[in-house]
């Protein structure tokens, strides 16, 4: 079990932070598309609260600027808002991806996130300038996407053919990059598999002494339990299925052998990215490259992918992919589902994430996932709208639809707590205030579906 998991490890350095085709702009949609109102009424809409779940209908919601500001079932319409027929739909927050690499997905993807309702991500590593370069262009409505919260490059010391990668291999080099990293603008830092251990406890160190947090991947030198106490904010992956393998220790997993484990993990707050879709997809992706299965067949979302996400499986997964890696893979989906399911009721909390997937739709199958997995639909949704707020340190101003927040909003044609695949019907869009109409969220589809085969 150990081997495969070193195996798959290796595999994962290569694929996290990818660079090919990062430059490609032709399907960029600028803001300048988006349709601006200094007022906004949405009508007649069903409220969700996804803190208690509770749906209030026949409300009024008016957006000025980038704020909501009225929330009621009688209200007096301004005469110079733009009117948004709420009747029969449900309105949330905006979702966010918090698992990203936008360097090995392209510039020309962006849009795609905000047309499937994703308001902001966390990208989790990409070079340095490329990735501060597309947060500025967004930032400056140069370019249509979503907020980025920023790593910048993974801090580690892999082979330098490993991209998006700062390497460090020393204590004291480690806090200098830190230093150097936040002087720069990057919000947090991330640490991978082969992060060194005296690294790691370095950057432990110093984001702590500069209000900084970190998060990534357990390294391969230092153990879930020594991670616990370390203070990182959130572990991506389940740190390739180690969450639950290492306290399982030789024997197939049982929670009575993990419980203790788990118990500690949510006692120390750090935060599980499980990317459930990503592993998902990640054995039918090897066994068609094994195979010479067309890509069109085993990608979800295929149609939507850009040149840039294909090349990068192409490329990348060819590396390591393998028989012995592709049934490790599936044999360890099937436990981590069970194991997930456990963390919850063990008190850990949750943050939704995809990875390096096709923008946006990644981030509904990773919800759907979540319901699999045992989560509730409200508590799927809530990976994706209060806990990344909460998780940030924003839950007064974002995360819920509310007075004073900001106007980030999601109206979808059916109620996600019903069936958590209605998140998938994207009626509109509010970005920042700004309205992402119907017409327009298909133009965006439109604009990056891949040209047919046929």
């Amino acid at each position: 079990m150990l081997k495969n998991v070193i195996k798959f490890t290796a595999l994962i350095l290569f694929l996290n932070g990818c660079n090919d085709g990062a430059n490609n702009t032709d399907n960029a949609t600028s803001s300048e598309s988006v349709e601006i109102d200094s007022v906004i009424a949405i009508l007649d809409v069903t409220v969700i609260n996804v803190i208690n779940g509770e749906s209030t209908a026949n409300m009024t919601v008016v957006v000025q600027g980038d704020q909501i500001t009225e929330i009621d079932s009688n209200i007096s319409i301004p005469e110079n808002a733009t009117q948004v027929d709420g009747s029969g739909k449900y309105l949330i927050p905006g979702l966010w991806d918090m698992h990203t690499h936008h360097e090995a997905l392209g510039k020309e993807s962006m849009d795609l996130y905000l047309a499937n309702g994703v308001v902001g991500t966390r990208d989790m590593g990409s070079e340095l300038q490329f990735i501060l370069s597309l947060r500025d262009s967004i930032n400056n409505g140069e370019l249509l996407g979503p907020e980025i919260i920023a790593a910048g490059p993974i801090l580690d010391d892999a082979p330098p053919e490993f991209p998006s990668r700062q390497r460090v291999s020393s204590a004291e080099e480690a806090r200098q990059t830190v230093r150097d990293l936040q002087q720069s603008g990057i919000e947090f830092i991330k640490v991978h598999n082969l992060t060194p251990r005296e690294v790691f406890f370095a950057i432990a160190d110093e984001t702590a002494n500069l209000g900084m947090s970190f998060s990534g991947h357990v390294p391969l030198t230092v153990s879930i339990e020594e991670a616990t106490s370390s203070g990182m904010t959130s572990i991506e992956h389940l740190s390739n299925f180690r969450v639950y393998l290492e306290c399982a220790g030789a024997e197939a997993y049982t929670l009575p052998a993990c419980q203790e484990s788990f118990e500690s993990l949510a006692a120390s707050g750090i935060w599980q990215t499980p990317t459930i879709a990503l592993y998902q997809e990640f054995p039918e992706l090897m066994n068609g490259i094994l195979n010479d299965i067309p890509m069109s067949q085993t990608l979800s979302h295929y149609e939507f992918a850009s040149d840039a996400l294909l090349e990068r499986f192409e490329t990348e997964l060819s590396l390591g992919a393998s028989a012995q890696i592709v049934n490790f893979i599936r044999a360890n989906n099937v436990t981590s589902l069970a194991a997930i399911n456990d963390l919850r009721e063990s008190g850990n909390q949750f943050l939704a994430g995809c990875d390096a997937l096709v923008p946006g739709f990644c981030l509904h199958d990773e919800l759907q996932w979540m319901t699999v997995a045992g989560l509730s639909p409200l508590e799927a949704l809530q990976t994706a709208t209060i806990n990344p707020a909460i998780f940030f340190g924003r839950e007064n101003t974002q995360g819920t639809v509310e007075i004073g927040k900001r106007a980030d909003l999601v109206l979808l044609d059916e109620n996600p707590l019903t069936d958590i695949k209605n998140i998938r019907k994207v009626n509109a869009v509010l970005v920042r205030g700004h309205l992402i109409s119907k017409p327009f969220i298909e133009q965006i589809l439109e604009s990056n579906k891949r040209p047919s085969s046929n």
